[in-house]
């Protein structure tokens, strides 16, 4: 499969470094499908290709039981965090008559667009109130684009966040945030096992907060995410949470704005 989707778009004149890419796409999503849709029973997986104008889209369906949280299998985060990493647009919706999952991805010749600028400082901000560690991704159709990341006092860290893939494993804070919408907390269950190499495993998460900036547009403009390592900053109270839910709707890319969510969080916290 991974290799007719690859020779599909080196057909359709695709560069060798997209034809790469899509091959990879497919390889994962399949793989997740082989592993995770049928529970041993077996089924059928169908890989579609079709051209856009010069936009090429791959659809990769099951007749499974459907994607979600699963504590049984870890390491589905990281499969469709590098789809995310090399599509330029990932939708997931449920399959034919209610059964299995359709997972459509779109690749763009062209370079992807610019990141919108001032989001940085949204890093800074919460480690200077309530985290030990911060990431933004811009969100653009369902895929994620690291654009700032720190972890306090750990400038290692910080540069190996900076350049992560970032997370979409069902179950998430960042997946419930992006698919659900609204501010969501995910406190670690010390009990489930956490991906190998991920952001919970290497930066000893306990706590994880994904807050989605939306302006104006059906889906959110960018992920802020932020949370506490093991024996640094405790679960945010409520009221906190309350507040990054205002903040959301606002355009937080603004320097009045964080200027003004600083305050509020500085209070609550003090």
């Amino acid at each position: 499969m991974r290799r007719a989707a690859a020779d599909f778009a080196s057909t359709a004149g695709a560069s060798e470094e997209l034809a790469r890419a899509i091959a990879l796409a497919v390889s994962e999503t399949v793989s997740n499908a082989v592993l995770h849709a049928y529970d041993g029973d077996g089924g059928l997986v169908r890989v579609s290709c079709r051209l856009d104008g010069e936009r090429f889209i791959v659809e990769v369906a099951d007749d499974g039981r459907g994607i979600g949280a699963r504590h049984e299998s870890v390491g589905i985060g990281h499969g469709l965090a590098m789809v995310g990493g090399v599509a330029d647009a990932l939708d997931f919706a449920g399959g034919r008559a209610g059964r299995g999952t359709i997972v459509t991805m779109a690749f763009d010749p062209g370079p992807p667009a610019p990141a919108p600028p001032g989001l940085e400082v949204l890093c800074e901000l919460a480690l200077d109130t309530v985290a030990d560690a911060s990431c933004v991704d811009v969100v653009h159709d369902g895929v994620l684009r690291r654009v700032a990341a720190k972890v306090a006092d750990d400038p290692a860290l910080s540069t190996w966040l900076q350049t992560s893939l970032p997370p979409a494993k069902p179950g998430t804070a960042t997946w419930a945030a992006l698919r659900e919408r609204g501010v969501h907390l995910v406190i670690h269950d010390p009990t489930v096992a956490r991906s190998p190499g991920g952001p919970g495993e290497r930066l000893d998460l306990t706590w994880w907060i994904a807050v989605p900036i939306e302006p104006s547009e059906p889906r959110p403009a960018a992920l802020w995410g932020l949370g506490g390592r093991a024996g640094g900053r405790p679960v945010p109270p409520e009221a906190v949470i309350r507040i990054f839910a205002d903040a959301a709707r606002g355009d937080l890319a603004q320097p009045a704005e964080c200027a003004v969510l600083g305050g509020r969080l500085a209070t609550a916290c003090s």
